[in-house]
């Protein structure tokens, strides 16, 4: 049976993942929280979520594949989790679904997996020179500007790995039901 990861943290994005989440549900694909600890998070909507588990708990073994929403917090500690970091990579390693919205591309880039790949982040280039990225390891993204400027890019898929931006949410989840071979229905979300 599928199972699919969620990691929540401070001030996740819970608007990015509903649209995936309920198809999953429809699906009845289990989904599990994980958290650096075992608590309540609360969104940047302010809705909190409970974390049922810790990163440290989580056995990349018995998922098909994770999800990572985006946040507000400003270089959140999340971004700097070594724990993540390695727990990211054997999903890379073993060819599972990672999807990343909004901001969380940057778990993924500071994991060091997005490395030669193309993916969508909801920041702008400077900005991220601004916090100490390299420009020329940022050469694969498609920034903020650059995907407002492309309407109708709503995410990119480059094998096992889909990103997307807050306004392609819907196609994106879309397009991880696909990834995991499940049904999707578009016109329930609108599309």
């Amino acid at each position: 049976m599928k199972q699919i990861a969620v990691i929540l943290y401070e001030g996740y994005c819970l608007c990015e993942i509903t649209v995936a989440l309920e198809m999953l549900r429809m699906a009845d694909i289990p989904v599990t929280y994980f958290g650096v600890e075992k608590k309540a998070y609360r969104s940047e909507e302010g809705i909190v979520l409970q974390c049922e588990h810790t990163l440290d708990e989580l056995d990349v073994d018995g998922y098909d594949g994770i999800l990572l929403s985006g946040f507000m917090e400003e270089n959140p500690t999340i971004l700097k989790n070594e724990l993540l970091k390695e727990k990211l990579r054997t999903f890379d390693q073993q060819k599972k679904v990672i999807g990343a919205i909004s901001i969380a591309p940057l778990l993924l880039y500071n994991a060091g997996i997005l490395k030669d790949r193309p993916f969508m982040c909801a920041m702008n280039k400077q900005d991220l020179v601004e916090e100490g990225y390299a420009l020329s390891c940022l050469q694969n993204m498609i920034d903020w500007d650059a995907c407002c400027a492309e309407e109708d890019l709503k995410f990119i898929r480059h094998e096992h790995i889909i990103t997307s931006v807050i306004y392609g949410f819907r196609e994106w989840a879309m397009e991880i039901g696909r990834m995991l071979d499940i049904p999707v229905y578009p016109k329930s979300f609108g599309l």
